[in-house]
């Protein structure tokens, strides 16, 4: 038995006025009246009254007195208490940040089991033992807290509610979490807050305020092995690429590793280490061959995967090489230059020069193959075949001018057509005289027309893009126009944008721009490498809004490489390639966290009590340890209502006084 409120005691003070108003009721004699004629007399004379009486056994003075009684006890909110029942409402918070995914013994070899399945088996036990009769909301931390369920009084759904956690591995949101746990239970004088986690708790805990008790239940777990690749990066130099490593144990004893770089999944090189409790070691790798995306990975087994893999991408991929072949175009060579690609310009020979063959009898191709090819003036012949063909098959191309029949535009107003190269120029007071008069390829759509005569032509050819201006720029004024960098800079961004370029690494979860094509029609994130490729990630679709695929997306929650694919309305494929990294902190292990203890300090009802998930944890202010209250309010006031009919029905028979 319990009392919830003892200021209910001054209502007791209804029960001696009960007893007043018995005291002083007025009393009259019976006298004996010979004539009615004295009456009156009788009424004025011989009446009396006797306050003071003595009290006398009457029923209605004593049900009364216990309505009032019960109404006083009512009011003082008694509860009993009831073993395994558990509080009314009971939230429970899931840590379900990336260090939850580590297992136990996976270095050893032997039976390991994953944190976060622990933490699972352990909730559910818990609502079996101590909140049989409690309705549950469940939070879980990931980029914002999320309710899984909320007031649940089927705990079959509970139970499933807590298998569908999964593990969060970006920036976990600790505090946020436990602000919408105390904001469930503020106005409530029935609830409770139980959080399970591993220990390893981020955040200012101590200055979220709790009305209701908290417990934090401590999945038990060691620290165990853990190795972290905290910093990957290559840069390109004449020798071949170099690549650093960064990698640092967060172990309590020394751990020696194996590192192995990769480049477009081709092992390149491995080197070993030793590196002592809490220290780090940088590897040097010098001479790699060229490739695309470069990957550092930890040999060996360790108890926390999501750390152990990271990687880093070419610079070719950021930087276009652009190959121009021209006879001299100063402005060509400075626009191409300002949209910051390298570019390698080859002079054509003047007619009448002798070429410089090589052995083959025909100018040699570059050894590195460009990204981009541009194309000035009428293409050389020997251009149309062997190495060179081959090459202008599978690169971007960029033709403008050439040779042949013209037709006379005379500086009509261009019309363009919806396309990327077109985004943010008009061609307004642009004066071109003439374009060529030629069959357009079977590849070629018109984007600009002039006088209903193609003017700039694009389209795809073997998989790779095409552009294609149909007059001489030395013949009109448009490189002296405000719009010819803007033209230059588009074309070379769509033309080299089929290959792909990298965006780098971000934590997962988080949110980062992404240029999207403005023929963009569908887009996703399609994982190509690491953790994501092992658990077999599902292709994520984009995030769209109101004018289509939105600029800004979330990067996939689960580390590994992904691309970003973008498909065109022809069915062109673009990508971007990104490293989706698991937060840092989740693999801090060997530093000591404190601020468990600070979780609930300021908890309403008595102390946190922070405890392993496998013992008994109780709050100080019940006494009970895993008892749970019944109020006896509705009882008492049920007991009242009766009697108040019976004592109605007492005064209906004319004993109540």
């Amino acid at each position: 038995m319990g009392i919830g409120s003892w200021l209910g005691l001054w209502f007791g003070l209804s029960i001696p006025v009960i007893l007043a108003m018995y005291l002083l009721k007025r009393k009259f004699l019976d006298t004996k009246v010979p004539s009615h004629l004295l009456w009156q007399r009788v009424l004025k004379n011989q009446e009396a009254n006797r306050p003071w009486q003595k009290l006398q056994n009457r029923l209605l003075l004593w049900l009364q007195l216990l309505a009032a009684a019960l109404l006083v006890f009512a009011l003082m909110q008694p509860f009993l208490w009831t073993s395994g029942g558990g509080k009314e409402h009971v939230v429970l918070v899931a840590d379900t940040s990336g260090s939850m995914s580590a297992v136990t013994n996976a270095a050893s070899g032997q039976a390991s089991k994953e944190r976060l399945e622990q933490m699972k088996q352990e909730m559910k036990d818990y609502i079996k033992r101590e909140a049989k009769n409690s309705e549950i909301t469940l939070l879980s931390m990931n980029v914002e807290p999320n309710v899984i369920i909320s007031r649940e009084k089927d705990h079959s759904r509970a139970a499933e509610a807590i298998d569908s956690l999964q593990a969060y591995f970006g920036k976990a949101s600790y505090d946020e979490t436990l602000s919408l746990a105390s904001a469930l239970t503020r106005e409530e004088t029935d609830a409770e807050v139980v959080v399970f986690t591993d220990g390893q708790w981020k955040g200012n805990p101590s200055s979220i305020p709790f009305q209701a008790p908290v417990r934090v239940m401590k999945v038990d777990s060691e620290k165990g092995f853990n190795l972290t690749l905290q910093q990957f990066g290559v840069k390109d130099e004449l020798g071949g690429a170099t690549a650093v490593a960064v990698v640092k144990n967060n172990s309590e004893a020394a751990k020696s590793t194996e590192l192995n770089i990769y480049g477009d999944g081709k092992l390149l090189k491995t080197a070993s280490t030793e590196i002592k409790p809490g220290a780090s070691a940088t590897l040097t790798f010098q001479a790699l061959p060229g490739a695309e995306v470069y990957k550092a990975e930890l040999e060996g087994n360790d108890d926390y995967a999501a750390d152990n893999e990271a990687y880093a991408f070419s610079q070719s991929t950021n930087t276009p090489r652009i190959l121009l072949i021209t006879p001299g175009n100063l402005f060509l060579e400075k626009g191409l230059q300002l949209t910051g690609a390298e570019v390698v310009k080859m002079t054509l020979p003047e007619v009448g020069e002798n070429k410089s063959p090589d052995q083959s009898g025909e100018t040699a191709v570059p050894e590195k193959k460009p990204d981009l090819v541009v194309i000035d003036g009428a293409a050389p012949s020997f251009m149309s075949q062997g190495e060179w063909k081959k090459l202008l098959d599978r690169t971007p191309v960029w033709t403008l001018g050439g040779g042949g029949s013209e037709i006379a535009v005379n500086g009509a107003q261009p019309k363009l057509v919806s396309h990327p190269v077109n985004r943010y120029v008009s061609y307004s007071g642009v004066y071109i005289g003439s374009v060529l008069e030629q069959k357009l390829p079977d590849w070629a759509v018109p984007i600009v027309n002039i006088d209903n005569h193609p003017a700039i032509i694009a389209g795809t050819e073997n998989g790779e893009p095409r552009l294609s201006f149909l007059f001489n720029l030395q013949e009109t004024d448009f490189p002296l126009s405000s719009e010819f960098p803007i033209v230059v800079h588009e074309a070379v961004s769509w033309l080299t944008e089929s290959g792909g370029k990298s965006l780098g690494r971000f934590t997962a979860g988080s949110r980062i721009e992404i240029p999207v094509a403005a023929d963009t029609v569908s887009a996703r994130w399609v994982a190509k490498d690491g953790m994501a490729k092992a658990m077999k990630v599902q292709n994520l679709e984009a995030e769209t809004g109101e004018k289509g695929i939105s600029a800004l997306q979330q990067v996939p929650t689960i580390p590994g490489l992904y691309a970003f694919e973008q498909v065109n309305s022809e069915g062109k494929r673009m990508e971007y390639l990104t490293e989706s990294a698991a937060d840092p902190y989740e693999a801090q292990w060997d530093k000591v966290n404190t601020n468990l203890d600070a979780i609930g300090k300021n908890a309403g009802d008595g102390e946190t009590t922070v405890a392993s998930a496998s013992e008994t944890a109780s709050v100080k202010s019940n006494p009970g340890g895993d008892q749970s209250k019944i109020p006896l309010t509705l009882l008492l006031a049920g007991l009242v209502l009766l009697i108040i009919l019976v004592e109605w029905g007492v005064y209906q028979r004319g004993r109540s006084i």
